[in-house]
């Protein structure tokens, strides 16, 4: 009578018991030594192949026989049959013309996933979450800035009283939002203007020293407003959470996402520059503009002039020598300040949001 050696489990105790299940030409199966019933082997379940992890081949009215001799148990499942189904599973996964199509399917499922799915259902939801959310998350996010970022400002009272006046002649008054003008030293973030999502924008001392105008700040304040109104903080906060979390589901790692929630302050301010953000925020600033009466150029002047300085700053960056083997040290233990620096790098301007400014403040 064939067999095969392994170990039997009653379900009742942890206590293992060595046996061997063995199924005779009429397909009846017993366990050595084991006082259960004679049972006909296709009234077993038998789970499907998981590599060469053991099989716990279940048995009638409770208890389990785990065994990894896979080839006589298939051989088995062809012959006599089985309760359990899944076992074709393993065909499958050894099949290359069933692997490839799968592989396919997987890669389109999940690019719709990542593109489509939850972009819509990260705005349906950013929406709905209240402002105090939005509050809470903002405040704690300037007060990482500012102890590690951002310096205090040394733009005189005067300005900053005139660009806080100018900044409430143009703030929605159907606004969810309260928005507070903050102003910082940017230090190596240079010239830059950003909103947080509970309506605070801040604005370096920087940007406004490289502003000829006004107009010019006012410009790409309006721009960061069009990211609060349009939550694209939470969006993108809360489509790097689905991406994470749909990977996580498909992988199994659980760690994943506690490194992300670390990451998330960093998160919330890559989030705003999508191209697809940057693109919607521009369209919110030229309506602003152009209702009010504003020269949209003097958007695309701004941006002009932060493409410059991206592009001196690339300059100055390419032209660095790498550091030495000492510097190492030093240089890993500013690695997690760098990467939130790098969020906060100046609006990627691009010649198609300089063109359209430019094009809409032509008579």
């Amino acid at each position: 009578m064939p067999s095969i050696p392994g170990t039997y489990y009653d379900g009742q105790s942890s206590r293992p018991y060595p046996t061997s299940l063995e199924v005779n030409e009429e397909g009846f199966a017993r366990l050595e030594g084991v006082d259960r019933d004679l049972v006909h082997f296709g009234e077993l379940d038998v789970p499907s192949r998981v590599g060469n992890t053991p099989r716990c081949v279940g048995w009638p009215g409770g208890g389990v026989f785990e065994t990894t001799d896979h080839a006589t148990l298939d051989g088995w499942v062809t012959r006599f049959g089985t309760r359990g189904r899944d076992h074709i599973l393993h065909k499958l996964e050894r099949n290359l013309w069933v692997i490839l199509p799968m592989l396919a399917v997987t890669a389109l499922v999940v690019y719709l996933m990542v593109t489509r799915a939850i972009p819509w259902g990260a705005e349906v939801v950013a929406h709905q979450l209240s402002v105090e959310w939005s509050e809470e998350l903002g405040e704690s996010v300037l007060d990482r800035l500012d102890e590690y970022y951002l310096n205090p400002t040394a733009t005189s009272k005067s300005e900053r009283q005139r660009y806080e006046q100018l900044l409430n002649e143009y703030v929605p008054a159907d606004s969810d939002f309260t928005y507070t003008l903050h102003f910082r030293d940017g230090g190596l973030i240079g010239p830059n203007a950003f909103a947080l999502p509970n309506g605070s924008l801040i604005l370096t001392d920087q940007l406004i020293e490289l502003a000829d105008a006004e107009e010019e700040v006012l410009s790409v304040l309006l721009h960061e407003i069009g990211h609060v109104e349009h939550r694209h903080s939470l969006r993108g906060l809360l489509e790097s959470t689905g991406v994470a979390v749909m990977f996580t589901l498909m992988t199994g790692d659980a760690e994943f996402v506690q490194e992300f929630v670390v990451a998330i302050p960093p998160l919330l301010l890559q989030a705003q520059f999508s191209r697809d953000h940057e693109w919607e925020a521009d369209g919110y600033a030229l309506e602003r503009m152009q209702e009010a009466g504003l020269d949209p150029g003097a958007f695309a002047s701004m941006m002009a002039k932060l493409a410059n300085v991206a592009e001196e700053q690339d300059g100055d960056v390419s032209d660095e020598t790498a550091p030495d083997d000492r510097e190492v040290a030093k240089d890993d233990e500013a690695t997690d300040k760098d990467h939130l620096l790098d969020y906060l790098s100046t609006h990627p301007p691009s010649e198609d949001r300089i063109r359209r400014f430019r094009e809409a403040s032509q008579p």
